[in-house]
């Protein structure tokens, strides 16, 4: 049997969400979307910022 701490669970599976994302961002960019600038990323996260 293995067990691990709930830090080290929830910090697994917030890795492998990270990597679901990325996996669909790079099918998306293969299949030919268009995506979005760097310059309007960063507004995008800077904006997030400001909610939080």
């Amino acid at each position: 049997m293995v067990l691990m701490s709930i830090d080290a669970f929830e910090k697994r599976e917030q890795l492998l969400k990270l990597r679901e994302k990325v996996l669909q961002a790079e099918q998306e960019r293969m299949n030919g979307s268009a995506g979005i600038s760097i310059a309007d990323a960063r507004k995008k996260l800077r904006r997030r910022a400001d909610e939080g």
